[in-house]
């Protein structure tokens, strides 16, 4: 099986990639980076914002497109957001190429997409237009209608995953600004944490499990698409973990006392998610092996051992 990664660069498709190698599978990375964890990734580097051109005119004939590229900062829509429509002009992109080569595709969706949900756990029927909360969270939408419509016109399967923050190995600050990577890098010297919102409940997902959701969309995808194909389905836990007790979790793996200050929730943020997993698990098979008590104390040793030198390691 051949498979294209956009984003290979970045934490689910580094971590994707080696999967689909390790398992014996061809990998086309695309990138507008390098990666910066491992060779054993192809990447060809592209921006797919860049609009001259055929969409994918190099990248070759594949069994399926992960397409997970994308300006990931929540916040960071609401300052910039063009940011959106860069978004949505790289997914356009994308599905252009799978238009020409009548290639399957798997989207890299979001909670986001579901705004902020009076209950939990938030099953897939949940979404709604009105819910965006976000420049970032409306592109997500509209990239979600845009495969539909394709899918519809041109006869592409796909499976749209709905990630709620994925953490784990192959991460650092640099190109997200993710929260567990940034309580990893400042609760263990002593720098002060504020949290924005310390009730804020989600469900951190760690990558092993998220990898092992969106290779079993991939297997079916392409070798039984009449059970998958058309679906959008959540990836997670099940069970939400407030924004306090993550960051607990990483002291606690430290052996530190936390230095936390308190905030307000910023513009464009919900406050609660938790994926409801009955569609995972009856599709995939999906079961997750993760909860944020063994996740978050998993990746906090490979930050350590990453990143903290020898000599100061706890």
């Amino acid at each position: 099986m051949r498979v294209v990664i956009t984003g290979a660069s970045g934490l689910i498709g580094t971590n994707l990639a080696i999967r689909l190698l390790d398992e014996g599978h061809q990998v086309f990375g695309v990138d507008k980076d390098p990666n910066p964890w491992t060779d054993r990734v192809p990447v060809q580097i592209e921006d797919l914002r860049n609009t001259s051109g055929e969409p994918g005119a190099d990248w070759g004939q594949a069994d399926v497109v992960v397409h997970l590229a994308a300006r990931a900062k929540v916040h960071e829509s609401v300052e910039h957001p063009g940011n959106a429509l860069a978004n949505y002009t790289i997914t356009h992109r994308v599905l252009e190429y799978c238009r020409r080569t009548q290639t399957a595709v798997i989207f890299g969706s979001s909670r986001e997409t579901y705004g902020e949900q009076a209950t939990l756990p938030v099953s897939e029927d949940a979404v709604r237009v009105e819910g965006a909360v976000s420049p970032y969270a409306a592109a997500k939408l509209a990239d979600e209608a845009l495969i539909r419509a394709y899918a519809r016109c041109y006869g592409i399967g796909f499976i749209i995953f709905r990630f709620s923050n994925v953490y784990g190995r192959y991460d650092d600050l640099a190109r997200n600004n993710r929260y567990i990577p940034l309580l990893c890098q400042r609760l263990p010297r002593g720098e002060p944490v504020t949290i924005f919102g310390p009730q804020k409940t989600f469900d951190f997902t760690y990558i092993d499990d998220a990898v092992e959701g969106v290779y079993r969309g991939i297997e079916l995808l392409v070798g039984a698409p009449e059970r998958v194909s058309g679906e959008a389905i959540n990836l997670g836990t099940g069970v939400g973990t407030t924004l306090l007790q993550a960051a607990q979790l990483v002291a606690e793996a430290a052996g530190v006392e936390p230095k936390l200050s308190f905030s307000t929730m910023q513009v464009g943020e919900i406050s609660q998610y938790v994926a409801d997993l009955t569609k995972a698990r009856t599709l995939l098979d999906y079961h997750p092996q993760y909860p944020a008590a063994r996740g978050i104390p998993e990746f906090y040793r490979w930050w350590q051992a990453r990143y903290t030198p020898v000599g100061s390691r706890r």
